[in-house]
């Protein structure tokens, strides 16, 4: 496996401003915040995609940023949290990890949506899809 920032960080080879940790995941600072108090949660065990993660490993990642959330929160005089990923061409680090991070009003990030004409899309066939591939 080729190096992994994550993973050096989550070994101590690398350095970062640890938040808090327990067996299955570390949480750390972000070098490159979208506000400050940005945290990334990670789980320990080393998985590129979010449909490799382990479930034991992922249901801590959703509690720690839970925990991380609410730190945030009483921490910051914050208008919000925003608890974000991404995947494959759309991630820059090859290790699975969840961003949460402060909101307030006017910060400049924003969620932009392209105009789609939803009366051409067939729900009913999509929905079909999606459960039979589920469900094999």
């Amino acid at each position: 496996m080729p190096s992994c920032i994550f993973c050096d960080i989550i070994n101590r080879k690398a350095e970062a401003h640890i938040v808090y940790e327990n067996d299955l995941i570390c949480c750390f600072l972000d070098k490159f915040p979208i506000n400050p108090g940005h945290v990334l949660v990670v789980p320990k065990h080393h998985a590129a995609e979010f449909t490799d993660v382990e479930p034991e490993s992922l249901q801590a990642v959703i509690l720690a940023a839970q925990k991380v959330a609410g730190a945030l929160e009483s921490t910051f005089r914050t208008d919000g949290i925003t608890v974000m990923q991404n995947n494959g061409a759309f991630k820059d680090v090859e290790h699975y990890h969840l961003h949460v991070f402060p909101r307030y009003r006017g910060d400049g990030f924003g969620w932009t949506e392209p105009e789609t004409d939803v009366s051409s899309i067939d729900f009913g066939s999509l929905g079909v899809k999606i459960r039979e591939t589920m469900a094999e």
